[in-house]
């Protein structure tokens, strides 16, 4: 049984880039590199059982969890720290954002939950 010493395995955990393991963009398949973010809810939104609730249409979602997304325009820099929902700062908060399945039917899932446009 070989034991690997903490430096070596320092040196390999910091051998992965951080940026690698910090990423917020989720990348799709196609012809070219397309980007989507994640949408957040803050700490107001998310709490209880309003994170149950779809942040498109407010509505309950029961079991029908599908992840909402955002464009590059309301996803891009400081906008992705917004909750989708109030529109408040998300800050700590890693809760994500959801919609029921009426609003992500079909293709509608792959749209911005802000303003609509396709969200790649």
């Amino acid at each position: 049984m070989s034991s690997t010493s903490r430096r070596a395995f320092l040196a390999k955990v910091f051998a992965v880039p951080a940026g690698a393991l910090l990423a917020q963009q989720a990348h799709a398949r196609g012809k070219g590199v397309l980007t989507h973010y994640p949408a957040r809810l803050c700490g107001n939104c998310g709490f209880g059982s309003k994170k149950d609730n779809c942040a498109k249409c407010g509505k309950w979602m029961a079991s029908t969890r599908i992840p909402a997304r955002l464009c590059s325009d309301h996803g891009f820099g400081s906008k992705a720290d917004n909750c989708v929902t109030c529109g408040k700062w998300v800050g700590s908060n890693k809760q994500l954002a959801y919609v029921c399945g009426n609003c992500g039917f079909g293709s509608k899932k792959d749209n911005c939950v802000k303003c609509g446009k396709w969200a790649p």
